[in-house]
């Protein structure tokens, strides 16, 4: 089998194109930057990088001959969404392609706080007009997201955020790319929406005294007003970003994340890991 990689290079993309050629299957992965695929992967056995332009669906069509599965892990918002509907639309017009299965996020619809979940639901929605066989992951929050916080935890034992309420199950990226991995290879998961969510719902300021135990001294959560996160946010970030934060917090807050799912014990057959041994592995980013 070979399997299109749209995003291979991002956090969850290269675990999925790594788990891929583990299984012995073939994988193209569909780059802009050749240089930094190279530097991710190497050159093992079964991996072809391929130069691609994302926007140019006739370079995607010469891209996607004879590929039988396509994976796209991209953002929602902005040209990342469009880009993602170029390819859609791009893989429904070749017969090879069996099945597109696309990285969502838990709660896709319409009606969420989040922006990012109203995008990924529009992104359904066109998904469905072309009749594309399709399937997607739709992970909660990833684990990985804490990782925004380790220059301030370095600098102050502390993060500051929107939400010093409401809890999410958070999911560590490496299970979200094993459930992504298994959805490829196992065509009785395919045409489905995959919800996936770590072991127990969990607010920020408790995974931060998750965060204490495991550096062996206090980080606290310091809860700001909406001004004063959105003052933080765009000396650092995009307006675009800082406002798909806070929608994201507000969503939090709002208790759309505190659930969890049974989806990934069913598909891989063991627990999710929970966010301490995230936080052991990564430890080091916030020392």
């Amino acid at each position: 089998m070979t399997t299109a990689v749209i995003g291979a290079t991002g956090r969850v993309g290269s675990e999925i194109v790594r788990g891929l050629l583990a299984c012995g299957d073939q994988v193209t992965a569909l780059v802009r930057d050749p240089g930094k695929a190279r530097r991710a992967f190497g050159e093992p056995g079964g991996l072809q990088i391929r130069p691609t332009r994302l926007d140019d669906p006739s370079d995607l069509a010469e891209a996607f001959a004879g590929i039988r599965t396509v994976f796209i892990a991209m953002g929602s918002i902005g040209i990342e969404g469009v880009l993602q509907r170029v390819a859609i639309n791009a893989a429904a017009r070749i017969a090879s392609i069996a099945q597109v299965t696309r990285l969502s996020v838990l709660n896709t619809s319409a009606d969420s706080l989040g922006i990012n979940q109203r995008a990924h639901h529009s992104i359904d929605q066109f998904a469905s007009s072309t009749a594309v066989p399709y399937s997607t992951i739709r992970p909660a929050i990833f684990s990985s997201s804490l990782l925004a916080a380790a220059h301030e935890v370095h600098t102050s034992r502390s993060w500051t955020g929107l939400a010093g309420s409401g809890r999410m199950a958070l999911i560590d990226h490496r299970d979200a790319a094993e459930v992504g991995v298994r959805v490829l290879t196992d065509p009785a998961l395919w045409g489905a929406h995959h919800d996936i969510t770590g072991p127990i719902p969990l607010s920020w300021p408790e995974v931060l005294e998750l965060l204490s135990t495991e550096l062996g001294e206090p980080v606290s959560f310091q809860a700001a007003t909406e001004r004063q996160f959105l003052e933080r946010l765009t000396s650092g970030v995009s307006a675009g970003t800082a406002e798909l934060l806070i929608t994201r917090e507000w969503a939090i807050l709002a208790g759309e994340n505190d659930y969890t799912t049974g989806t990934f014990q069913q598909i891989i057959g063991r627990p999710p890991r929970p966010v301490t041994e995230f936080l052991h592995d990564y430890r080091a980013e916030f020392i």
